[in-house]
């Protein structure tokens, strides 16, 4: 019987341990992949209309990056740049530090009323390298 005590006193332990081992290496997976997703790249910038929700294009004008056969909405409010700051590069290749997201596109902690709920992929501009 004591043997079956000592055991299971063990066992219990190793589990415990087991269980606090794949918790932290579950987050620094993580933390892998958010990483994965920064990258250096070439792509030209480009401005596309925004399309209302019922299909009407409208006067106000969106940035995009179109890297090789990809195009993705720039996010400037999570940007580490200004549209002011990218729009020299306007219809030109920039390389770029970015971060692709999925995500809501249209909803910003600094614009809490905007009301478009498109989501996606979408790229956070973290440095202009050229």
């Amino acid at each position: 019987m004591k043997h079956f005590v000592s055991y299971f006193y063990c066992m219990k332990y190793t589990i415990i341990s087991l269980i606090i081992l794949l918790f932290f290496s579950c987050k620094s997976s993580s933390e892998l992949n958010k990483k994965m997703n920064t990258k250096i790249t070439n792509c030209q910038l480009i401005e596309k209309e925004f399309t209302h929700k019922g299909g009407k294009l409208t006067e106000y004008k969106e940035l995009h990056l179109r890297c090789s056969t990809q195009e993705y909405f720039i996010k400037i409010c999570e940007s580490n740049v200004t549209s002011e700051e990218l729009k020299q590069y306007l219809n030109k290749d920039i390389e770029v530090e970015i971060e692709i997201r999925e995500g809501l596109l249209d909803h910003c902690e600094s614009i809490p009323d905007y009301a478009q709920s498109r989501t996606g992929s979408y790229v956070i501009i973290k440095k202009i390298l050229r």
